[in-house]
Order: C-alpha cells, then structure tokens, then sequence
C-alpha cells in the first residue's frame, strides 16, 4: 500500500505553552485555505479545506493544550517534537488510510500508563470499530477523485505510517525493522513536577512522557535502547504494552511516583467525565485542565504574556476530538466551566440555537455566510446586567452607546432594531483577487445579502445611509422587506434558496443548537487552475453552541466533500 510521504508534509514546529498550534497538517492534496483557530485544546482540523480549527470558548484561539517547551538548542531532545506531533501526522499524514484500519480493536489505551495528575494528553488511536470503519468508507467516497486517483486499495493497516513517523524522528532506525514491533496507538502528556530533574525543559516545572504502543516488546526494547545509546536525551522503559519515552531518566521514575500517588490518567473521575461525551469513534482525542495548568508559574506567565494586558485568571477544562462521519470529517473542541477573570458564555445560553435555520433563506448563490439566533436578546440581558463581554470598561460602553443612539437605535431596543431575533449575512458572490485586494489595486465591491427577521427597516435603512455618506461614488445597498424579515442587499444574487442546497444541508445537519453557525462553499471558491475538479470539493461548516447554562460550550468545524459523482 502506499501512503503520504511523511518527508512532504509541512514541517512541525514546537508551539508555547497554551497558544494556538497547527495540530495536524492538511491531507495530501491540494488544500487551499487556512485555519480558524480556540484557546487551548490539543490538536486543529486536519484534512479539511481550511486546516486547524475553532474549539473552546470564548470563540477564538483554539490550540493543543500546553506542548513541551523547546529544547536548549544544539539538538538537546531532537527526537521529542517530531515523536510528538508523530500522533498528528499518523492521523492526517494518511487520513483516508487511518478511515479504512480495521484491526486491533481495543486493547490498552496510552492514558492507562500516564499519571492522573496530568494536565494536558492527547492521543491517536487508529484502531477503529467495525460500524465507524463503515461510515469512514463511506467518508472516502466522497473525497474529490484527485485525492484517491493515486490510491492503492488499502490493506487496513496503519502499521507502515506509524512506522514512517517513527523512523523521521529516529532517522538511524530501518523501517522495516520499526514495522516489526510498532502499534497502531499513542499518546502524550505532561504533568507538574517538583523534581528540577524530570523537568521537559529547566523551570518549566512540568514533566512529560509519550506512550507508544508496542506489538513485540522484546524487540521495541532492542531497538530503543540501541537508539537511546547513540542519544543522551532519549530515556526509555516499556510497561503493560508501551513504551514510555522522556528526556530523563528523572521524568520516566516522577511518572512512575505520580501514577503511584495518583494513579493513572484513565482512573482519573474528572478526566473520564470530560472525555466520556467524545464522539465515538474520534481517531484522536486530547484534553486540557487549564485550572491546573495555570497553577504552573512559567506556564501561566508565558501564556498571559500573549493574551490581553487585562487578562487574569483562566479556569476550565478542554476536550477536543477529531472523527469522520460518512458524510463529513470534523473536528470538535468543547470547554467545561471555561472562565476569563470569572467572565464566562452564560450569556448565551438561552439563546434558541437556529442560527443554521437563519442561514438557510439566503441566497443558493451564497459563498460563504454566517447566522445568529436569538443575539439580541441574549445582548440585551448582558447589557442590562453590565456583563456584555467584550467590553472591557464603562468608556467602551459609553462610546457603544452614543454610536447607536447616533443610529437612532438607543441601547437596548437598538440591539433587536439592528440584529432581529434571528440574524444571517451572506456573501452572494465576490472574486477571490478583487475582494482581498492584488497587485494591480485595491478592493472592488463584492455581493451580499444581510436578514434580520424581526428588524426595523427605519432603522437599518438610517444606517445603510449613514455607511454610504462616507463614500458619495458607491451604491448603496438595497433595504426591504420580505415576509418578517428585513433585508439588506447589494448586488445580484440568485433567486433559490441556500437551505434547499444538497451540499448545504449534508454540511450543516445536525447543528440545531448552535448559538452562531457559519458556512463556506469550497466550490464556489476554488478555480481549475487550484483542483481538478472544484465541484467535488464541497462545504465547510462551523457551529458553536452553549449548553447547561454556560457551563459547557462548544465548537465544530466540518468539511464534507462533494464527489462521489456528484
């Protein structure tokens, strides 16, 4: 069988503690587009137009958890990134491989040899179910011709690309001798440490260790400690199936002293609560104890330094999870109890999640849209319980105030005046290069279309007014109404529906009870000149949704391909 060449694939860098990374590249392929980003949990979107995702409130950055600081130069640990983010490229390097394994169900799982007082993991496991291994099939149908034209059938195993991964971290390793004894499993964490010693990197005060899982332990051990004596950095001891691997022989013991006095990460009620709604099925999990981790004083301070200068106490936890659907892959972030200085996303949580039903009555032609639900009202209780969240200060409130008093939409009436209870914008048609800006000038206009059922259209014509007095030579956009609605137009548009789109509502299905929602047409973006066949490319599809009072939240990012014979 054949699979990506791991030496093709971007190169991975070390990320800071808690700061947004890459997670996983994209699949082999062509893959315009880039990543939508949410703080803190491991991994990004891989395989998808689009790369790394959104997933934890409040909606931003989304990251992998805290990652081993950088080694001290001169090749000191040159072994410890690319073995970790080895669990990302297994899943994305081959991800219509990792779709189609079909052997070694169950078994030990990487978190049942890690300490339970870890405050970061994250984990590839490629052994997958007989019914998921049917929807991911269906998944590779799906996938534009261009991605699977160069395909051998798949054999339905990973050994071979768990093996490549491991000889590009090990480049003295033969592969064929690595293949002999590798798994199809592993999994990182780290947890505080006390001993100076076991330290990833000094004054870190965190430890780490990677649990890779082993099919013939006699020879993983010959192998590794070959390796570990050419390599001072590389410290190794196999137990229950796995070999752990860390930078010290003071790491392995602390891990061996923290599942002692803690036991393991797998035993672990808060752990084992959080990661019990992952969807079944996810080809790789990770997960974050921020609360934990910012009580690590280099790693609260590295990762306050990079948010906002008012920016304090940071509490919650984070799972994130990446599965495919035989309709579409997608990556998943949620958060429990996630605080900034005690502020939090209750606000929103009475909100009616129909932010995909808002989308729908946009124009088919729409390429990329976004919908809200219910944001008025939920702004209005924020701003009469002075809690509006990204105001940082009684000046910003005050400046919000007279802006919309100027608009004739006094706060808080002007908040459903503006919005409606139910909000979408679409863009209904643009160029690439006129909207973004070339070489050759700036900007032109680009198509829209704005709906806010239950708006004032006195209001939102006295505004649309407002907006283009700033400019005498451009066309104003259209005001109206239709039906409930009031709708603000620029341009053509087509006159179909965008939710009676296939594609639209292979994308956005079971999204109900997202709060915001938003869609991107891949095949209205992408030219001959980029794929193949633009068609076969599909939708990208975001939701956030807040659920038991603001106590959890949570953010999906989808692809869902179109080929298939589309």
């Amino acid at each position: 069988m054949s699979h990506p060449d791991p030496s093709q694939q971007p190169q991975w860098q070390h990320q800071p503690p808690g700061r947004p990374g890459q997670g996983f590249p994209p699949p082999q392929g062509p893959v315009p587009g880039q990543q939508y980003a949410a703080p803190g949990v491991p991994g990004g979107v891989p395989g998808a137009p689009g790369g790394g995702v959104p997933g934890g409130p409040p909606p931003g950055q989304y990251s992998g958890g805290y990652g081993p600081p950088p080694g001290g130069g001169g090749g000191r640990n040159r072994w410890l990134i690319p073995a970790a983010a080895g669990v990302a490229l297994v899943v994305m390097g081959g991800t219509v491989w990792a779709t189609v394994s079909l052997v070694s169900f169950g078994g030990p799982q990487p978190e049942s040899v890690l300490p339970g007082s870890s405050v970061a993991f994250g984990k590839v496991d490629l052994s997958i179910d007989g019914s998921q291994a049917m929807e991911l099939i269906r998944f590779v149908d799906q996938l534009p011709a261009e991605m699977t034209e160069e395909m051998d059938e798949p054999d339905g195993d990973m050994t071979e690309l768990f093996a490549e991964v491991f000889v590009e971290a090990f480049p003295e390793s033969r592969q064929a001798d690595v293949e002999e004894w590798i798994g199809q499993r592993a999994g990182v964490s780290v947890w505080p440490t006390a001993d100076a010693a076991a330290e990833v990197d000094e004054g870190s005060g965190l430890a780490m260790a990677l649990a890779l899982a082993v099919e013939d332990e006699r020879r993983a051990e010959e192998e590794l400690a070959s390796l570990a004596s050419g390599d001072d950095t590389l410290h190794f001891e196999m137990t229950n199936g796995f070999a752990l691997l860390s930078t010290s022989e003071a790491a392995l013991a602390d891990r061996a002293a923290q599942v002692d006095e803690h036991g393991s990460l797998e035993d672990s009620d808060v752990y084992s609560g959080d990661v019990a709604d992952v969807p079944g099925g996810s080809l790789a999990v990770g997960w974050t104890d921020f609360t934990r981790l910012m009580e690590v004083e280099g790693v609260a301070a590295e990762i306050q330094s990079g948010m906002a200068a008012e920016t304090g106490e940071v509490s919650g936890r984070a799972t994130a999870s990446l599965r495919i659907d035989g309709d579409y892959l997608e990556a998943r972030a949620d958060v429990f109890d996630f605080e900034v200085d005690s502020a939090d996303l209750a606000w929103l949580a009475e909100t009616p999640g129909a932010s995909v039903a808002a989308m729908e009555s946009l124009p088919e032609s729409t390429v990329m849209a976004f919908g809200a639900s219910g944001l008025d009202t939920a702004l209005t209780d924020a701003y009469e319980s002075d809690e509006i969240p990204f105001l940082s200060g009684s000046g910003e409130m005050q400046e919000m105030e007279r802006e919309f008093n100027a608009m004739g939409a006094p706060l808080p009436e002007g908040f459903t005046n503006l919005l409606g209870s139910s909000t979408a914008f679409g863009v209904t048609g643009m160029d690439l290069d006129s909207f973004f800006g070339s070489a050759y000038g700036g900007g032109e206009e680009f198509s829209f279309q704005y709906r806010a059922v239950g708006g004032d259209e006195g209001v939102l014509g006295d505004f649309v007014e407002n907006v283009a007095a700033s400019d005498p030579y451009a066309t104003p956009p259209g005001v109206a109404t239709d039906g409930d609605a009031v709708v603000v137009a620029s341009g053509s548009s087509a006159t179909g529906r965008l939710g009676d789109d296939p594609v639209f509502q292979q994308t956005m299905q079971e999204m109900d009870d997202a709060v915001v929602a938003g869609y991107f047409d891949m095949r209205q973006v992408l030219t001959d000149t980029e794929v193949q066949n633009p068609a076969e490319w599909g939708a990208m599809g975001l939701a956030v949704s807040v659920t038991e009072e603001g106590r959890r939240s949570g953010v999906e990012l989808r692809w869902s391909p179109s080929g298939g014979g589309e």
